[in-house]
Order: C-alpha cells, then sequence, then structure tokens
C-alpha cells in the first residue's frame, strides 16, 4: 500500500511553502507555479480550496495574489491535507466492500483506527512553519538527508 499524498495535497503543500516563505505577499499564481513546477490550472484549483478553507487568502489585480490567512506556525499539516482531501478520521470501515461475519465492526477496526489516529496526531502536531522551516534548511545544505529518504542520491 502507498501512503503518500495524493497530487492535489502535493502541490498545495508546495504551494503553501511558497508563501509561508515569502516575506513580502502576495504572490501570483503563475510565480508560485513556476517555483515549485506546479502547473497553473491545477494549482488555481488547489489555492480556491485553500482559500475556501481559510488557509490562504487572494487579493486581485495586477499587484494581487495569496498571501497565507494566518501565521504558518497556526496552520498544522492536517489542516491541510483535510482542506485538500477531507476528512482523514472516516466513519468507513477498513474492510469495505467484502463478506465480514461481524455486523458492527470488523476484525481489522482497533488495529486500523489505531494507525489512522497516529497519523492524525502526527500530522497535527507538524506545522506548516516547521515544514517550511525545513524546505530553507534543505536549500541552505544544512538540513541532513535522512537515511530513509526516498529520493537519496546514491
Amino acid at each position: 500500500m502507498k501512503l503518500v499524498p495524493t497530487r492535489r495535497t502535493d502541490y498545495g503543500i508546495r504551494a503553501l511553502i511558497v508563501l509561508a516563505n515569502t516575506e513580502d505577499p502576495p504572490v501570483a499564481a503563475n510565480a508560485i507555479g513556476q517555483a515549485m513546477d506546479i502547473p497553473t490550472g491545477f494549482l488555481q484549483q488547489v489555492l480556491r480550496e485553500l482559500q475556501q478553507a481559510g488557509l490562504v487568502t487572494s487579493r486581485p489585480g495586477p499587484s494581487g495574489g495569496y498571501a497565507l490567512a494566518r501565521p504558518a506556525e497556526e496552520v498544522t499539516v492536517l489542516q491541510i491535507v483535510e482542506a485538500l482531501e477531507g476528512p482523514l478520521r472516516s466513519a468507513e470501515c477498513a474492510l469495505r466492500g467484502g463478506p465480514c461475519h461481524w455486523d458492527d465492526v470488523c476484525a481489522l477496526h482497533w488495529v486500523w483506527s489505531s494507525a489512522r489516529d497516529a497519523l492524525c496526531d502526527e500530522l497535527a502536531g507538524a506545522t506548516l512553519d516547521q515544514v517550511a522551516a525545513d524546505d530553507r534548511a534543505l536549500a541552505q545544505g544544512s538540513r541532513p538527508v535522512p537515511a530513509d529518504s526516498h529520493r537519496k542520491s546514491r
């Protein structure tokens, strides 16, 4: 099973990193797209969803663009993910659609619920400010690449 953000969430986090690391907002959508290699059409859809969730604001016009709606240290990664994907704490059973011998709960319920809750807790404890700081540190070469990095040069 792959446990990675969808493209929508990937692009949303990248866009928010740009906004969190910008000293002089607002930032035009095309500038965000260029900085993070995000197609502008898709980016505008993502930014609209982030705006509806109260995470970004927009200002129209030639000097307009997007800015964070509140400080990056007040925005959790869980809020970003749920703004773009919906609630992670779903009422849907992990063993949906197959034969099950129990009416009220499936045999996987406890372990799956615990794993989901641990993920939600971790995402709720991480802020956009921390992610943006990691981005800056990686760009400066001052953040070590973890041994389990999937992109690590070999």
